[in-house]
């Protein structure tokens, strides 16, 4: 323990700071009078678990939020992830309930995930909470959304490799060289962006390609009701797309997706 008379000046400031192993702008933003708690954090320390809840913040502030509880730790622990959400009425769109995070059904891991080091942090939580969102990155409005089927055939195919949404958009590019050397035409920066979207007709050579079978779903949005618009007759592995709104999605588990809706 150490003592500071003044810590309005700046060279105690940096000791503090250095004790505490902060920022000094950190330091003085909670000196500060102004400074209030987040008002949507809130903390549980219970006797085997400590609780972090954050409610209403925008998905892109939940990492950083995450990473500074999580980097804030000063021994080894293990950490799981629940997710609130609000749940909308299909009939009545202006009610809607909130429900709050739980681990007995909201949980983004099976189990615990241990973190024996500050890289596992960024390794073993962040990255892979990410690829899990790269799924709604499909059906983006952006240059890349012709692509959108080698985008679920690249995930397919690495899906028993740790997923890294960084290199997500290179193994997009493997996969459309193959197809183009499948068809006898080489690979250009220009032909891969400019590509047309894949049309259903076009799913049986892209099936011959890849040695995999392709499902294609549709789903009713106002009721919700999910039907097969497409079923493969090949033999083996097979791959199951959601048709919406000519975008694609890759559906991890169809028999879930149709059992929630």
């Amino acid at each position: 323990m150490f003592y500071v008379s003044n810590i309005s000046r700046p060279t105690n400031q940096k000791l503090v700071a250095k004790q505490y192993k902060i920022s000094v702008e950190t330091l003085k933003k909670h000196m500060s009078p102004d400074y209030k708690t987040d008002p949507k954090y809130r903390f549980y320390n219970g006797t085997h678990m400590e609780s972090h809840l954050y409610e209403g913040i925008q998905p892109a502030e939940s990492y950083d939020k995450l990473e500074n509880v999580l980097a804030g730790q000063t021994n080894a622990f293990k950490v799981n992830i629940a997710l609130g959400y609000d749940l909308v009425s299909l009939t009545d769109g202006d009610f809607t309930q909130y429900w709050h995070p739980n681990l007995a059904n909201t949980y983004v891991f099976k189990t615990p995930v241990a973190i024996n080091s500050r890289s596992d942090i960024r390794k073993k939580i962040i990255s892979e909470i990410r690829s899990m969102e790269l799924l709604t990155h499909l059906t983006t409005q952006n240059r890349d959304q012709q692509q959108v089927v080698f985008h679920c055939i690249a995930w397919y195919l690495n899906q028993h490799a740790k997923k890294d949404p960084r290199r997500i958009q290179a193994q997009v590019k493997e996969v459309f060289k193959s197809y183009r050397s499948y068809q006898g035409i080489s690979f250009t920066l220009s032909l891969f962006r400019s590509f047309k979207p894949i049309d259903l007709l076009q799913l049986d050579d892209l099936e011959e390609c890849f040695h995999l079978g392709i499902n294609v779903y549709s789903m009713d949005v106002k009721t919700g009701n999910v039907e097969s618009i497409r079923r493969s007759e090949r033999e083996g592995v097979a791959m199951d797309i959601l048709s919406h709104e000519n975008h694609a999605l890759y559906i991890k588990n169809i028999d879930m997706l149709q059992s929630k809706y």
